[in-house]
């Protein structure tokens, strides 16, 4: 892997057109201009940042400076907009999710270009969250006839496979917890950053709202 992994223009035209994508699809679920805006500040800011290298330091792991601060706003989020966000039909907040794997197309395709390490990602890696996608695929269409247990089940395994991932990237970046190589070191820089602040927290924001639907249900 490079030290400062640019990638070929397709994927990082992919990776700024899918963050565009999710950040509309985010305007519009919490139906709150401020909130929308503040997202998109911040995700300028954390680009702006991210583009001169900064955050490339893991002693202390400076990423970690940028994702505490985004994971505690996914939940204030929620907390904030839980009744705009269920408010949403059920299929459309199940099928959202299958933007997961257009995810794992990217990192698919990030490894094999040498800026991802190969445990990223599905083959030969750990990483199986494609399955959430293609869960959600097949079950959108379907959403208001299943049984409820079966969206719960859903919900249960992509929260699961999202942690799994975000476990495996924690595990794979050079700290004194690392337990897998090659370093994890590509989503300290632009557009890479943009994985799990905006597409990791639209994931986690959409398994909150789904469980919250189905709990008001």
């Amino acid at each position: 892997m490079t030290e400062n992994p640019s990638g070929s223009t397709l994927l990082v035209a992919g990776m700024l057109v899918l963050c565009a994508a999710v950040l509309g699809a985010f305007s519009v679920a919490v139906r709150d201009r401020k909130l929308a805006l503040g997202a998109v500040g911040w995700v300028v800011v954390v680009s702006v940042v991210a583009s001169t290298g900064v955050l490339a330091s893991f002693a202390p792991p400076r990423p970690l400076f940028v994702f505490v601060p985004t994971l505690a706003a996914v939940v204030w989020v929620f907390r904030r907009r839980r009744d705009a966000l269920v408010s949403h039909p059920l299929g459309l907040i199940v099928g959202f999710q299958a933007f997961r794997i257009l995810v794992e197309l990217m990192i698919h395709q990030a490894v094999v270009e040498g800026i991802a390490p190969p445990q990223m990602s599905w083959y030969p890696g750990l990483n199986q969250d494609v399955i959430t996608g293609i869960l959600a695929l097949a079950l959108a269409p379907f959403a208001t006839r299943v049984p409820v247990w079966v969206l719960r089940a859903f919900n249960a395994v992509g929260a699961f496979l999202l942690l799994w991932v975000v476990g495996v990237a924690i595990v794979s970046m050079p700290t004194p917890l690392q337990q897998l190589e090659p370093d994890n070191v590509w989503i300290a820089y632009f557009p890479w950053v943009l994985l799990p602040v905006v597409l990791v927290s639209a994931a986690l924001l959409a398994h909150l709202t789904l469980h919250a639907k189905l709990t008001r249900a």
